[in-house]
């Protein structure tokens, strides 16, 4: 039995939205991944900028002591 027009004409509307959603899924799983990128980068940022951070205060507490020392010497 031959299929009619019109149900060709749904399988092939069935076909083309499953395409298309499986695209969109596609890029949301691209979307995804990124984003993970993204909070990866910016959780390493934060980490590095907090050694920064603490390093430079320490610098600055040893500066600090010092100029108390040379202000007591003089």
């Amino acid at each position: 039995m031959k299929e009619t027009t019109l149900a060709k004409s749904k399988r092939k509307i069935a076909a083309d939205y499953q395409a298309i959603a499986a695209q969109l899924l596609a890029g949301i799983n691209r979307l995804e991944e990124q984003m993970d990128k993204d909070h990866a980068e910016s959780e390493r940022l934060k980490a590095e900028t907090q050694a920064i951070k603490t390093r430079t205060e320490t610098t600055l507490s040893r500066l600090q002591e010092q100029i108390d020392r040379l202000s007591k010497a003089v």
